[in-house]
């Protein structure tokens, strides 16, 4: 399609930065100071030539989003990874609340809370933006979309965690008002808002996290009652009965408050969920705070178990914040202590069991995110003296000497392969 003007909500381009709260602004309820003791591994920021991956023609980039260290600017910068983990390319600067997403062809910048807008950019040419285009519409303040889980070229999902309405959206349109092709209506799911935020496809099914969290007068959230799985045949856009709620609801009631990461995994045909439980230590919740860890899922009978407890407040090992499952024999979890205090950690996906090993330079640092990468390596974004990417062999489960720096702090992560032209 050819490029879309931008629409009023643009903000990219930004010649001045426009100050914001350092307060979460994807909604939830964040510590709203910045922490300066983070640890410093104090590695080599010089990384060596890396061979390339895949077909010697084919350019393998990744795409972070980033933020200023003190929440008023982001950014999408490139890694090339044939050329040695280069940081070769940036995109127009805006806000800190951005996330990244693709359809394994398109590089999508998701702009959230009170920015509300989805932006695509050519992978291979930075200076090419295909559209912008708001994600808002009506009297809604802020939409703060999420997600974006793509059927094909023609038909996608996009999670708005401010609204009770699921969006269905053309990622190729041909105008800015072709985008939004449809909704689903999940108010169903809370009293307030359900509080969508992940989603995934599995075969013909949309799996859409919702946190049904409790909004304070103060503006913040307390993860009062279980999250949700709730399921769509994405060939009728319609709700699936999973028999796995109690009540009224369709979806899966899960067995962990505050879900956050939502993955599946073809080697073990699971659907993992990360629940944090109240990791904010909100007083409100007077129970054990530790009311989190990892659900398995089984994709086509719904049938779930907690795979992995994250304990009690006398004994545990941190919040569940994030996982990534390789395989049936190893994933990695990141628990969280306090803020900018977390911990990466492996577990083996079958058994259950958290490996006592630690990483070394790996526990009590600001870990941002994990990917795994198409290198056979999985990616960790670090924040401290020198941001950026450290990198796990996954063959060896050793830590790479090379470290990968970058400007700003990385907090979002994908990866595109750009074949070459014929």
């Amino acid at each position: 399609m050819s490029s879309l003007p931008f629409t009023p909500q643009t903000v990219l381009l930004t010649a001045a930065l426009v100050l914001i709260s350092a307060c979460s602004s994807s909604g939830e309820d964040e510590p709203d100071t910045i922490n300066p003791d983070t640890m410093n591994p104090g590695t080599d920021t010089t990384p060596p030539a890396n061979p390339p991956l895949g077909s010697s023609e084919d350019a393998q980039y990744g795409f972070f989003a980033s933020r200023a260290s003190d929440y008023t600017s982001g950014r999408v910068d490139r890694i090339s990874l044939n050329d040695g983990n280069t940081v070769d390319g940036m995109f127009p600067g805006t806000l800190s609340d951005i996330a990244v997403t693709t359809d394994n062809e398109n590089l999508y910048e998701i702009g959230r809370f009170n920015l509300d807008y989805v932006t695509r950019y050519d992978p291979s040419d930075t200076s090419i933006v295909d559209y912008q285009i708001s994600v808002i519409e009506g009297e809604e303040v802020t939409s703060n979309p999420q997600a974006i889980a793509f059927i094909d070229d023609t038909k996608a999902y996009m999670t708005r965690r401010s609204s009770d309405k699921l969006w269905i959206i053309d990622p190729d349109p041909e105008t800015n008002a072709e985008f939004k092709i449809g909704e689903i209506d999940l108010g169903a799911y809370d009293t307030d808002l359900p509080n969508m935020t992940d989603a995934i496809i599995v075969d013909d099914k949309l799996f859409v996290l919702v946190e049904r969290l409790q909004e304070l007068e103060s503006g913040s959230q307390i993860p009062d009652k279980s999250g949700y799985l709730v399921v769509i045949d994405t060939r009728t856009d319609t709700e699936i009965e999973t028999m796995q709620s109690p009540g009224d609801l369709k979806g899966i009631e899960l067995l962990v408050r505050n879900p956050t990461a939502l993955q599946y995994n073809e080697e073990t045909g699971e659907i993992y969920v990360v629940g944090r439980g109240n990791y904010f230590k909100n007083e409100m919740i007077t129970t054990d705070f530790h009311s989190g860890g990892i659900e398995v899922i089984d994709p086509t009978t719904y049938e779930h178990s907690l795979l992995l407890d994250d304990g009690t407040d006398d004994d545990n090992e941190g919040y569940f914040v994030d996982a990534v499952v390789i395989n049936a024999n190893l994933g990695y979890l990141l628990t969280y202590k306090e803020f900018t205090v977390t911990t990466l950690r492996t577990f083996n996906p079958t058994t259950g069991i958290l490996m006592d090993t630690l990483i070394e330079g790996l526990q009590d640092v600001d870990i941002t995110l994990i990917e795994e990468g198409p290198d056979n390596h999985l990616w960790v974004g670090i924040n401290d003296a020198t941001p950026g990417f450290y990198r796990i062999d996954l063959a060896t489960g050793e830590l790479d000497s090379d470290r990968i720096a970058t400007e700003l702090i990385p907090l979002d992560l994908v990866f595109i392969s750009v074949p070459a032209e014929d």
